[in-house]
């Protein structure tokens, strides 16, 4: 792919030829930050309306993330909280989003930290947005 595509051809590879919502892989170019942040808000919209569609895959979307490797378009640090399920809210597919949950979202210097993720998501997989994303009465 050109490191140049539009969004609209972006938009394209996303889905199948029956309007179905693929995986994003490592063969997909990294994703500009406004584009993956307008994902997400558009994720969150579905949620609330109750009207989700990244609630399939099948075999071939698994295979794909086997085989190809993931490259999610956003890391996002979020809550421990077992009420706040970061791909539902959003409604991601499998490979969109790396999450990274903790109590309180800290991130220290500490061995086995979320920074060294956070380093691996934005060099290795290439992810160009990092969201926090906090809730109320946690």
């Amino acid at each position: 792919s050109s490191r140049f595509e539009t969004a609209a051809s972006r938009a394209e590879r996303m889905f199948t030829p029956g309007g179905r919502r693929k995986v994003r892989t490592a063969a997909d170019p990294p994703m500009p930050p406004d584009e993956a942040l307008k994902m997400l808000k558009e994720g969150n919209r579905r949620f609330v309306k109750g009207e989700p569609q990244a609630t399939r895959t099948n075999e071939g979307m698994r295979n794909a993330l086997v085989d190809m490797g993931q490259a999610p378009h956003t890391a996002v640090i979020g809550c421990a909280d077992s009420r706040a399920p970061l791909e539902t809210i959003f409604d991601a597919m499998p490979g969109d989003i790396f999450v990274l949950r903790n109590a309180g979202n800290t991130c220290t210097h500490a061995e086995g930290s979320m920074v060294g993720s956070l380093e691996f998501c934005t060099g290795k997989l290439g992810s160009r947005l990092i969201m926090v994303l906090g809730h109320t009465k946690c």
